[in-house]
């Protein structure tokens, strides 16, 4: 087991061990929020048809038009509808937004540059061949790939799936993830608390978490810092995909997380974070899964949870692994403390003058869930950084999907 490793390597280590979960046909009703394990390809020309964008005549054009031109009116087209007669010179047909173009029509003349009396329409001010018609295949054309496998599927995604055909599709299936805290301090919510207790928040921020994510998760009631008890809980998720816990993760006589994923079979990747918060993470697998013990501390849970976790997480599921994308922003206000460690700072995103600018949020200490609140950015601080200064230029990261 490596001991104290830089993220870079413990995200290596982790994610050349994941293999997306398997796939499964959902209707297309049944596909939001799901990742795709198939390309989508479109299986009509969109718009299927030529049709026109507007209302008004659809007639055949010549270049030697003169205004005003007067056309006899045969027809009328709404949306929906589909005219065989052929127009010819001296004829139009009235024709509605949405409505295929009539054959021997090579244009379309809005209503409003018309003045019509009974079956006859005068042309104001006539328009060329070719004008106002969206061509068939235009947007689409039969064949083309839409949506590439590992893609989420938005309202947007799912609307254009809909639009070429597409009634069922193929999507991994939702990682089963099992999460449970540790810690003989912990009480539930509900509970009256009691002295040198307190409250489980880690639990419930995870889950939601998990479920933004498209998780399905089984949470365990709050365990002892007893190994067999711990044994005990793992066995509860041992047909989970990911099993992630928090507590029991430092040096302590109590914190027995890693020595309890040894005993249950885990093959121990590492121990320790080479950062601040959440150093003590650890990793281990045992066959297919994943075991992440982190830190017990809320803020350090989920910001380990978001450079490390969330990472192996989106692989797991499907999804196209992406680079992860750094950018500069500047600081907006100091931090004082300085250290060894690499150092994460939880901060609100604003925008000035054209730049990314980070106000860290006022305290950051690892056990301050409520710095979380309001941040969307985590800085990175290299190691032997002394203390930040305002106007810094320094490295960040957004959090994914997360909101204020």
């Amino acid at each position: 087991m490596k001991v104290m490793i830089e993220l870079e390597e413990a995200k290596e280590l982790v994610l050349e061990r994941i293999h997306p979960v398997e796939h499964e046909a959902v209707t297309l009703a049944n596909a939001f929020q799901r990742v795709l394990a198939q390309d989508v390809t479109a299986q009509i020309d969109m718009p299927p048809f030529d049709r026109s964008p507007l209302d008004g005549y659809a007639y055949f054009a010549q270049e030697t038009d003169v205004k005003p031109l007067q056309l006899t009116i045969v027809s009328e087209i709404p949306a929906g509808t589909f005219l065989e007669r052929k127009i010819v010179s001296g004829e139009a047909a009235q024709i509605f937004t949405g409505a295929p173009i009539p054959p021997g029509a090579n244009c379309v003349v809005r209503q409003e540059d018309t003045e019509s009396d009974m079956d006859q329409v005068k042309i104001l001010n006539p328009v060329g061949p070719g004008s106002n018609i969206v061509q068939r295949g235009e947007e689409i054309k039969k064949g083309e790939v839409l949506l590439k496998r590992g893609s989420y599927l938005t309202p947007p995604a799912i609307g254009l799936m809909a639009a070429v055909g597409w009634d069922k599709i193929q999507v991994y299936r939702r990682p089963r993830v099992g999460l449970l805290a540790t810690g003989a301090e912990l009480m539930d919510v509900g509970e009256p608390l009691l002295p040198a207790k307190i409250y489980n928040s880690n639990s419930y921020t995870l889950r939601t978490m998990l479920q933004k994510a498209g998780c399905e998760v089984t949470v365990i009631p709050i365990v002892s810092d007893q190994i067999e008890d711990t044994l005990r809980a793992l066995e509860e998720v041992a047909d989970a995909d990911m099993v992630i816990t928090t507590g029991g993760a430092s040096v302590g006589d109590y914190d027995i997380m890693r020595h309890a994923l040894a005993r249950f079979g885990c093959d121990m990747l590492f121990w320790k974070l080479n950062l601040k918060p959440g150093t003590p993470a650890s990793v281990g697998q045992k066959g297919k899964q994943l075991f992440f013990s982190l830190s017990g501390n809320p803020a350090a849970a989920v910001v380990t949870f978001e450079l490390l976790v969330r990472p192996a997480l989106s692989k797991l599921a499907g999804y196209s692994m992406v680079e992860e994308k750094k950018f500069l922003v500047r600081m907006a206000s100091d931090f004082g403390k300085t250290g060894k460690q690499r150092r994460f700072l939880r901060a609100q995103a604003v925008f000035q003058d054209g730049e990314i600018w980070a106000d860290l949020a006022p305290a950051q200490g690892s056990g301050i869930l409520r710095s979380m609140i309001g941040s969307q950015l985590l800085v990175d601080v290299p190691a032997d950084h002394g203390p930040v200064k305002t106007g810094e230029l320094l490295m960040a990261n957004w959090i994914a999907d997360w909101e204020s």
